[in-house]
């Protein structure tokens, strides 16, 4: 029960559900994330650091770059809270200005789009078991 609770809380906030909402579908680079919320890469981070504590996220890095998607052990707990969250944010406005946002992102070259963030990658890793309740 202390899980669930966790992963509401962490869900619980707009930009948090639109970061799971554009990683459900897909991967994406801290760059690209940032550039679809549109917040300073610092804000972004620590989303993503909830999420990824949380275990709702996983990462990978490649290079300079780390790329974020929803973790498939998570989506395996958590089938019918993604389809229900999936149904029931799909249609709202955010949600579409956000696929519209992401379509101009997917656009741009990651390099050209990363170039003022100089890089993709955290200085120092994240763990997963900090601050993590069960």
């Amino acid at each position: 029960m202390k899980e669930t609770l966790n992963t509401l809380r962490v869900l619980a906030e707009e930009n948090r559900l639109r970061i799971f909402m554009a990683l459900h579908e897909q991967e994406l680079c801290v760059c690209q994330i940032v550039a679809l919320l549109g917040l300073a890469a610092s804000t972004t981070s620590k989303h993503l650091a909830l999420m990824y504590q949380a275990g709702i996220l996983d990462q990978r890095k490649e290079g300079r770059w780390a790329h974020y998607r929803v973790s498939r052990e998570w989506l395996g707990d958590n089938a019918r809270l993604a389809t229900w969250l999936s149904g029931e944010l799909a249609g709202s406005p955010r949600m579409q200005s956000d696929r519209g946002r992401l379509a101009k992102i997917f656009a741009m070259p990651p390099e050209k789009l990363c170039q003022p963030l100089e890089k993709c990658a955290p200085d120092k890793p994240v763990s997963r078991n900090r601050g993590r309740q069960r």
